[in-house]
């Protein structure tokens, strides 16, 4: 029947009437593609007995005239010649529609305008009369072909190795209790092609870098450098001389003693032995399966990979990869003594008073940062103030509970004047007698003596006023008053007297005796 290709034990050979046939039809002028339709071949098939006829026609002394629409075609009359006459591969019913538009077609398709663009403009401005598929095809053939070539490398033994995430098997959700897709982790040494498998229902910044620490623990070591596509788990801002790291995984690394390798953008053959290890799980151990549990699937995917995974050949080193990451292991660096203490980053606000507020409770920053925001790693036992310029470490406290404050005493404000500090130093280097005041001044003061060495003038010494001890009136302070005044002169009545000399011979003044301790 036409469209049906007959099905032979070698598909990709004719037989000798499917092969006349096909030149008949050719002979006949018809169409690659209506040739194709009748008898159900290839039009590349169709299209390599067209050659291989007319390469058989050009060996012959006397070849056949090509036919044409008003003469048949005529067969090679020597008899030593036996193959087919010449094909027509020029005639009018063979030419594309798009022919008398090449040259338009040509200097659009220059300027790296599409088909769509170019079938548009030919229609509004030409009259094209043909389908678009005519226009793609003829594109098509004038753009250059420029194939892709690719290097193979191969990395050292422990140098390095690849990670990225791919798609699970649909496992029931434990909240909606319906199928959906987890995120497939993969990380795969790039010697030994040994790979660490897991999936997980949702990613951050802590499963990405946990995920590490298991695959870190199963191959018993770790790479010297990791390479990984730009996800925001792993890089913030890709770049391609200078992107940046997440600060949480790259404090990771670092505690674990591996480079981080991110590729470059819009580049993920960088990294595609990874890219090969995630379409080799999902299509031999995760294909056509369904799971009723994360754990479930992450079981199966363990046993797979004990029995299929680590004993087969691997196509491209031709050898088991179980017996390779045996050899590879030594070479791996040593896990550190102590796991990796996660933590929270965040940002805060220095409030004027020099402290900022993490979970309610409140931890004192330096001074000058007051105002300004700073970052806070905020961990399970202490918290870190970061500076943002600078990335470091500026202060680090001990969690404390809600309301209550880390005060760091380097941190408070002076807030004693410098002119009292000084006058409390003269004080405490005073004599224990104070003079009199001079005659003039106030009497709710006392002069105290000063502290230098003699020679000192008379007026020389602090005056300190003492309008609390001549308000006083507990016993007290009445106490505290005459243990400071010892030789001040009381006087009994209110009003002072106008002469010197009545001052000097008042009966109402008289001298208080020094109640104080010899």
């Amino acid at each position: 029947m036409p469209g049906r290709r007959r099905k032979t034990p070698f598909m990709n050979r004719l037989s000798m009437d499917e092969r006349q046939t096909i030149i008949g039809l050719l002979r006949l002028n018809w169409p690659e593609r209506r040739i194709a339709r009748e008898t159900g071949f290839h039009r590349a098939t169709i299209r390599r007995i067209a050659f291989e006829a007319a390469a058989d026609l050009s060996k012959c002394t006397t070849p056949g005239e090509v036919a044409t629409e008003s003469k048949p075609a005529q067969v090679a009359t020597d008899p030593k010649c036996t193959s087919p006459p010449e094909v027509p591969t020029d005639s009018p019913r063979s030419r594309s529609v798009c022919e008398p538009y090449r040259g338009f077609i040509e200097s659009e398709a220059a300027k790296g305008r599409n088909a769509v663009a170019i079938y548009q403009d030919l229609v509004e401005h030409h009259g094209y009369p043909g389908a678009y598929n005519a226009v793609k095809r003829f594109v098509g053939k004038l753009r250059p072909r420029d194939p892709k070539i690719s290097c193979r490398f191969e990395t050292e033994p422990g140098q390095e190795a690849q990670v990225d995430y791919g798609e699970g098997a649909p496992t029931r959700h434990p909240r909606t209790e319906k199928y959906r897709r987890p995120r497939l982790f993969v990380m795969k040494l790039s010697n030994s092609r040994r790979a660490f498998r897991k999936v997980v229902w949702n990613s951050s910044s802590e499963i990405w870098c946990k995920l590490h620490e298991e695959a870190f623990a199963k191959f018993g070591g770790t790479p010297h450098t990791i390479r990984f596509d730009n996800l925001k788990e792993g890089v913030i801002k890709p770049d391609v001389y200078d992107p940046q790291l997440n600060p949480l995984y790259a404090k990771m690394l670092e505690h674990y003693g591996v480079i981080a390798l991110p590729c470059r953008p819009y580049a993920p053959d960088l990294k595609g032995k990874v890219e090969s290890e995630i379409g080799y799980t999902q299509e031999t151990a995760l294909k056509g399966r369904r799971f009723e549990s994360i754990e479930e699937q992450n079981a199966h995917l363990d046993r797979w990979d004990e029995r299929w995974a680590m004993t087969r050949i691997h196509g491209t080193t031709k050898r088991q990869v179980r017996v390779m990451f045996e050899e590879e292991k030594p070479y791996l660096q040593q896990l550190p003594l102590t796991s990796f203490e996660y933590y929270r980053i965040g940002e805060r606000t220095v409030h004027f008073d020099g402290f900022i507020e993490v979970e309610a409770a409140y931890y004192h920053a330096p001074p000058h940062y007051a105002g300004s925001r700073v970052i806070v790693h905020i961990g399970r036992l202490w918290i870190r103030i970061i500076d943002p310029k600078t990335q470091q470490l500026v202060r680090e406290h001990a969690v404390t509970g809600k309301g209550q404050r880390r005060i760091v005493d380097a941190y408070l404000p002076k807030q004693t004047p410098v002119k009292v500090e000084q006058l409390a130093a003269r004080i405490a280097g005073a004599a224990p007698a104070a003079k009199p005041l001079r005659k003039g001044s106030s009497r709710n003061a006392v002069r105290l003596p000063c502290a230098h060495s003699t020679g000192c003038s008379t007026s020389c010494g602090v005056t300190m006023p003492l309008p609390s001890i001549r308000r006083a009136r507990s016993p007290q302070r009445r106490a505290l008053r005459a243990s400071s005044s010892c030789a001040l002169t009381s006087r009994t009545t209110p009003r002072r007297s106008s002469s010197r000399a009545s001052t000097a011979s008042s009966p109402r003044s008289k001298r208080m005796p020094c109640t104080s301790p010899p």
